[in-house]
């Protein structure tokens, strides 16, 4: 009978301890976007801020067979309040995610994830860039930077002449601008190939020219005749155009007629006797009519309690039917709609439009609505341009200019769909900035802020509070890079911070009156690099939402035409310091392919302790080895016979000051 007791009590006292507790349960399934089928083994990250009491909590899940996931959290006692993060990354390494409120009691949380499995393809493209002999030469050093492809290689340099090693040297018989291609792999046997041209200027500088040229599409000859506004200095300069369709124009003004619709790669090269220079300015030239709206559809909402007021959205207000399913069994119809739910909670809103035109396309978008914490919780969304135009591939991220309750700042990530919508379905209450990157780092234009700012320090802010939507991002055109003989190169390193901040960080350069000439995209292994830049003063700008950054100058000359930059991310900002070569006076990496044994000829004034290390095109690190070097000639050889055909970035630092940066190919 005590023995009954003792147990009636433990049970009485485990029910009441059970009825106080505050629990997350959380669950859902992982699905391949093409075949539905489960995906195993994949990462799912569970990331707690709680409002009250101070609660944190971090833990990365992993499916099982069937694609699921599940983890229970048990919270502080009390009445604990605050922001869960679910979240997971596809195979192109974009991320999705949720951000969802919870409060005391248990909750039950469920998400499905539909995305891209398995490995990426890796990139293919053909690059290269000229390094210059210093003046009179005429030897140019073609730096082959290609990816994806073990070759063949067909080079032409323009003067009829032609190549097919990997870096071809070439000398050229007189100054001038020389049109070079390369070709990239054998497109008949399939796999990767690609074909890339650039206007190579030799044995000259851009001296007092400066190529530039604006235009405007004749609406009455469906914008397919467009006017070219030459607006080069000198005035006066004879002009060589190249519109991209194999047509070609000397008149300082031309009106080119295309074939058809299209964007095209026009060129503008200007040559001139006094002074004597010469110079190309590149653009690339949308012509005709925008493509017709896309069949994408995407709603907003405002939360009134119970009672939430829908609107559809088609891209440019395209005829359409809106007919939605509100995830509790009921369903209505309307571009416009308010629906009161039963009780709150957590809903999968469902809208499906058919395009009332020809095509009849039908598409079906879905979002997770909060139904009864209208309060704390905010959809945040708009669309970014380039130029006239959405910007058809980059991501818009949103930081909180302060911190959540609970200290910790909040940061989300929405890619772009093909008409340049982003949407940031829960954000907390606050201050924040909204920042668009385009992934083409090479391309017309820069990282921008809402709206139309550059750096994070002149953003504007906005407070949430009621949403004012849309909030569009027109990003700043960039002004064009100088081309010539020098580069700039370096690396971000971390201090006390995770190593994947570091790609996030965009790399501005501007001239010496500030103004922006182009970015690079920091790697994932925090490296960059402009190469063939044209002598001058430049700056460098590393541009990260809430973090403070150095301005570093650069100077480049014909005595030093290579500059080396490491910067430092730390928790107090990003800190540069220029050009630390330290005690190195030369170098050479040689054979380029390589087999076997790759070889690095060291010239230093001084010794230093250093180590090389290769990193893959995923940024992951695959070789390292660590070694000394004396005052003088020095021989090193790394045996990289283990690493996979492909090409891979070569550093080499010590803490001396020795930076080097390299792309090196590896064949067998």
């Amino acid at each position: 009978m005590k023995k009954f007791l003792f147990l009636l009590m433990m049970w009485f006292a485990a029910t009441s301890l059970m009825a106080q507790t505050n629990m997350l349960d959380i669950s859902g399934q992982v699905t391949d976007s093409v075949t539905g089928n489960p995906i195993p083994n994949h990462a799912v990250h569970v990331d707690i801020d709680s409002a009250s009491g101070g609660f944190t909590y971090h833990k990365e899940l992993h499916t099982d067979a069937s694609g699921n996931y599940a983890d229970t959290v048990i919270l502080n006692p009390g009445n604990p309040t605050g922001l869960l993060h679910l979240w997971t990354l596809d195979c192109r390494q974009y991320m999705h995610s949720d951000y969802i409120a919870f409060g005391g009691g248990i909750q039950n949380i469920t998400r499905y994830y539909s995305i891209c499995s398995g490995t990426p393809p890796p990139p293919c493209y053909a690059q290269f860039y000229p390094a210059f002999s210093p003046p009179p030469s005429l030897d140019v050093h073609f730096i082959n930077t290609s990816a994806g492809s073990i070759g063949p290689w067909s080079w032409q340099f323009g003067d009829g002449t032609s190549s097919n090693n990997f870096d071809p040297w070439h000398t050229y018989a007189a100054p001038g601008i020389y049109h070079v291609t390369l070709n990239m792999g054998d497109s008949l046997a399939g796999g990767c190939y690609g074909s890339v041209f650039h206007d190579v200027l030799v044995g000259d500088s851009t001296g007092g020219c400066h190529a530039e040229f604006t235009w405007n599409c004749d609406s009455n000859m469906m914008l397919r005749k467009v006017y070219f506004h030459n607006q080069s200095v000198p005035a006066g300069a004879a002009c060589q155009w190249s519109f991209g369709d194999s047509t070609f124009s000397t008149e300082q003004n031309p009106i080119h007629v295309f074939p058809g619709n299209g964007t095209f790669h026009v060129c503008l090269t200007i040559t001139s006797a006094n002074p004597q220079c010469a110079d190309t300015r590149c653009h690339e030239v949308p012509v005709g009519p925008p493509p017709p709206p896309g069949c994408e559809n995407w709603f907003t909402y405002m939360p009134n309690w119970l009672d939430i007021s829908f609107e559809g959205h088609m891209q440019n207000n395209a005829p359409a039917t809106f007919d939605w399913s509100f995830g509790d069994g009921t369903s209505g119809n309307g571009k416009n709609t308010t629906h009161h739910f039963q009780a709150p909670g957590m809903y999968s809103v469902s809208l499906t439009t058919v395009r009332q035109d020809s095509s009849q396309c039908t598409f079906t978008s879905t979002q997770q609505v909060l139904v009864g914490d209208s309060n704390n919780i905010h959809q945040v969304y708009g669309q970014v341009f380039a130029g006239n135009f959405p910007l058809h591939a980059g991501l818009a991220m949103i930081f909180s200019d302060d911190t959540l309750p609970g200290g910790m700042p909040f940061i989300a990530s929405s890619p772009l769909d093909s008409n340049g919508i982003f949407i940031f379905p829960y954000v907390p209450g606050g201050r924040y900035v909204i920042w668009a990157l385009p992934f083409d780092s090479a391309g017309e234009f820069l990282p921008t802020f809402f709206e139309q700012a550059l750096y994070w320090e002149q953003a504007t802010r906005i407070t949430l509070g009621q949403p004012l939507n849309p909030y569009n991002i027109h990003l700043v055109h960039a002004n064009g890079m100088p081309v010539g003989p020098g580069g700039i190169n370096g690396q971000v390193n971390t201090q006390g911070l995770k190593s994947s901040s570091v790609d996030q960080i965009a790399m501005i350069l501007t001239d010496e009156q500030g103004q922006a000439l182009g970015f690079r995209k920091v790697s994932a292994a925090g490296i960059f690099d402009f190469p063939t830049m044209a002598y001058g003063t430049y700056y460098l700008k590393p541009e990260l939402p809430n973090f403070a950054s150095d301005l570093v100058k650069v100077v480049l000359s014909e005595s030093k035409p290579v500059a080396v930059v490491t910067m430092t991310l730390s928790s107090s900002g990003i800190l540069g310091v220029n050009d630390l070569s330290g005690s190195l006076e030369s170098y050479v990496i040689y054979p380029n392919p390589v087999s076997d044994v790759l070889n690095v000829s060291l010239k230093l004034t001084a010794s230093a302790n250093a180590v090389a290390q290769i990193y893959n095109f995923n940024g992951q690190l695959v070789y390292s080895e660590n070694f000394g070097l004396t005052r003088g000639e020095n021989q090193v050889r790394l045996n990289v016979g283990s690493l996979a055909t492909g090409m891979y970035t070569l550093r080499i630092i010590s803490s001396e000051g020795i930076m080097i940066s390299r792309k090196v190919m590896i064949m067998r």
